[in-house]
């Protein structure tokens, strides 16, 4: 007899809703690593019962579902879902003349954007046991560019407002879960570090003309959502949010560098941190794959943003010392706080076209 529930079967899968509070079949299969945190927070009432040991049964309490889900090799054609659920704007793909998909995130600062909400299906062979989580959202968003410049790596945490199970009475899941023929991409395309390159400069105009060679080593981007749940007695029945607020938002780079006249000395990233005022500064990833999206354009990933450095730490890399200076993205009334642009090969990531 073998026994059921293998850990190398289980598959995270998600789509886009079109709307919050309505769960959607899963679009497209990826390449995570973790598993869902599903607490329903049973409480004990804290009152007299004449007996040292629990006598009223606990009751239900609104829940808390998160995520903590990592990947090891970040490909081009996932970037767009962690833009869609860390700053929302409800981009769709464009396509261009040779058949490439380009996504645009630029978050606003002054304005509120549509907050894109995902379902979110997690489970192994055991069918009966799998979780459908709606209206889900990127709490926290980690990229890495590790030293020796393999591909980049991310760490998530996703918060859900909505929970049901293939295995429960009553909170049973929406359509069919898991939703069929999914599969994760067998031929991905990595965004590697080997294929990045970092420009800073005074203003954005000459960004391109700025680029930090030989200096490099490694990198990790923070997205930070302070995110507000709002529950309201609308006789619904159930514990499920009703909207989003989006309380807080920080964006950080930190970069790892070797001691070059770029980044020590005056003039140099060091001498910027350790001003009298701070120093405004921008900063653009770009990544450019040999590997073609569509004819003879390839897949690439370029990230822009205003910054001023906040902390500077010291660091040693094979027997050289290294600085690490770590800048935080700010609110520029003519560009946006973060400018993402991704060419891949992805029609959708909410079944739209696909």
């Amino acid at each position: 007899m073998t026994v059921a529930g293998l850990v190398r079967l289980r598959k995270h899968q998600f789509g886009r809703q079109a709307a919050l509070g309505t769960k959607v079949p899963a679009v497209r299969a990826y390449p995570f690593s973790g598993v869902p945190s599903v607490d329903l927070t049973w409480t004990d009432p804290d009152i007299d019962q004449g007996s040292i040991d629990p006598v009223t049964a606990p009751y239900r309490g609104p829940g808390e579902f998160t995520a903590s889900l990592d990947d090891p090799s970040l490909a081009y054609n996932n970037i767009p879902l962690l833009m869609s659920a860390a700053f929302g704007g409800d981009v769709e793909a464009v396509t261009g003349g040779s058949g490439q998909k380009t996504w645009t995130h630029e978050p606003a600062s002054a304005t509120v954007d549509v907050v894109d909400v995902h379902t979110y299906e997690f489970g192994d062979d055991v069918t009966t046991d799998w979780y459908q989580l709606g209206d889900g959202l990127l709490e926290s968003l980690e990229v890495s560019g590790p030293e020796g410049l393999g591909p980049l790596t991310t760490s998530t945490t996703w918060r859900f407002g909505s929970a049901s199970s293939t295995g429960s009475t009553d909170s049973p899941v929406t359509g069919t879960v898991p939703t069929p023929g999914l599969a994760v991409d067998t031929d991905p395309t990595p965004v590697y570090l080997k294929d990045g390159a970092i420009y800073i400069a005074s203003a954005i105009a000459s960004l391109a003309a700025s680029q930090i060679s030989d200096a490099l080593h490694s990198f990790v981007l923070r997205v930070t959502n302070e995110w507000d749940l709002k529950r309201y007695a609308n006789g619904s029945q159930v514990y499920d949010i009703d909207d989003y607020g989006r309380a807080s938002r920080q964006i950080e780079l930190e970069c790892t560098f070797a001691k070059t006249s770029d980044t020590v000395g005056t003039g140099s990233e060091s001498d910027a941190w350790f001003s009298d005022t701070a120093v405004t500064r921008y900063v653009r990833l770009l990544f450019t794959s040999t590997v073609m999206a569509a004819g003879a354009v390839p897949y690439s990933w370029s990230i822009t943003m205003p910054m001023r450095y906040y902390t500077r730490t010291e660091g040693e890399i094979g027997g050289n010392t290294t600085v690490v200076l770590t800048g935080h993205a700010f609110y520029d009334a003519v560009n946006p706080v973060l400018d993402s642009v991704v060419v891949n090969s992805l029609v959708s990531i909410d079944g739209a076209g696909s």
